[in-house]
């Protein structure tokens, strides 16, 4: 509420319209007008691999009121911040080594926080996102997404496939077996 006052965010989240969609997969559509036409321009994404540039925007320019906390009490390179064209509920960015000024691409270090926060969550609702390079993110710099959603996702209800790699078969890649997670 803070942030909403001080006019920290874009616009203030106003979802018009929820609906799940009949089908095969029951995708969540949300009517949100003002982040379509209030949202950071996307910057001219044109590879997943493309280098940062720290000349476009990036978290390192960040102001301090949009810093939530920062994750680690010796420095400030793992940091919580709010989301300023929010799509949900508490919508907010892990920016982990920000200060490294890495590409949006997954790192091990950025996996680990973002199971790390998923996993210190009590609630059901948590959502830990990853949206990489010509899948929408809109910035290249290193940052996943955090939101509470109170609709059942996906993978929360498939039926997986996990790949087992057995003794009698190490020359395979492995027996397919379907299980219910």
């Amino acid at each position: 509420m803070e942030a909403q006052k001080n006019g920290v965010f874009r616009y203030i989240l106003n979802i018009q319209d929820s609906k799940i969609l009949e089908g095969k997969y029951y995708f969540l559509v949300q009517l949100n007008i003002d982040r379509g036409y209030k949202r950071r321009s996307p910057e001219n994404i044109i590879s997943m691999n493309q280098p940062f540039n720290e000349k476009d925007f990036n978290f390192t320019k960040l102001v301090s009121k949009e810093q939530i906390m920062n994750l680690n009490n010796t420095d400030k390179d793992d940091i919580i911040a709010i989301n300023a064209s929010p799509i949900e509920y508490c919508h907010s960015l892990l920016l982990p080594q920000r200060c490294k000024q890495l590409p949006q691409l997954v790192t091990k270090h950025s996996l680990l926080k973002a199971i790390e926060l998923f996993s210190l969550s009590l609630s059901s609702y948590i959502r830990v996102a990853f949206n990489s390079l010509c899948a929408f993110a809109s910035v290249n710099h290193l940052h996943w997404h955090l939101y509470y959603l109170r609709w059942r996702m996906l993978l929360e209800y498939i039926f997986w496939i996990v790949l087992h790699k057995t003794s009698t078969h190490r020359k395979s890649m492995g027996i397919i077996k379907k299980t219910n997670v």
